[in-house]
């Protein structure tokens, strides 16, 4: 796997409004602070993801290639819903995507099709980054030679890191140039006790550096 690093299929119609939108508009990922130290050490978790996605886009007629493409794809036990409003539509799909290592993730993905992982690396200070796989790259593709308008990417206009803390000790969590609570910080760091969390949000907009790189987070244990 090269790192640069979400059911059964809905109706016709939301799958392909989902693939007409290359990024999704929110990413929500929930983070278990025991689930990062299992990861550290090998095992690989599905941790639940949360991705809207504002749609804008009609039926071209090919729904149906589109839709065999797509399952290869998507986690089975995906659940989707739709929304409607004045601008349009909003499809939510609630999924799973693997955390683990490199070596662990490239094991895990050798024989689970995933589009995106989070990445924990480093012993001292961990770092964990949401990143897309070649599964993303492949699926991205393949949309792609049915009509240029279809595709996937990521990151999203905005992802939102939420932290929960479960362990026993005091856990340390810090990012640089994102949003808490509506409010900018250049470096955020939050000491997290048991029961704390932290909601951390990354802006994947063009205007942002994380347009460019993955959305990551460090934790460390104070």
């Amino acid at each position: 796997m090269q790192i640069n690093i979400i059911s059964k299929l809905i109706t016709p119609v939301l799958l392909i409004v989902f693939l007409t939108s290359c990024s999704p508009s929110n990413v929500e990922v929930s983070i278990y602070t025991t689930d990062i130290d299992v990861a550290q050490e090998g095992e690989v978790l599905e941790v639940p993801v949360m991705a809207s996605f504002s749609l804008y886009s009609d039926d071209d007629g090919e729904l149906e290639s589109a839709s065999q493409i797509a399952e290869k794809y998507l986690a089975p036990d995906s659940i989707f819903s739709q929304s409607s409003g004045d601008w349009g539509e909003t499809l939510v799909i609630e999924t799973t995507i693997p955390m683990g290592t490199l070596d662990s993730l490239q094991n895990y993905l050798a024989s689970n099709n995933r589009v995106a992982v989070l990445l924990v690396q480093g012993v001292d200070e961990i770092e964990i980054s949401l990143s897309s796989t070649d599964y993303a790259d492949a699926l991205n593709s393949e949309l792609s030679d049915i009509n240029f308008m279809l595709g996937f990417e990521l990151p999203g206009d905005s992802t939102n890191f939420r932290v929960i803390s479960d362990s026993r000790n005091e856990v340390q969590v810090d990012a640089t140039a994102v949003f808490v609570s509506e409010k900018p910080y250049l470096y955020y760091s939050k000491v997290l006790k048991r029961r704390d969390e932290a909601e951390i949000v990354f802006k994947g907009t063009t205007d942002s550096v994380y347009s460019e790189i993955n959305p990551l987070i460090y934790v460390n244990y104070p």
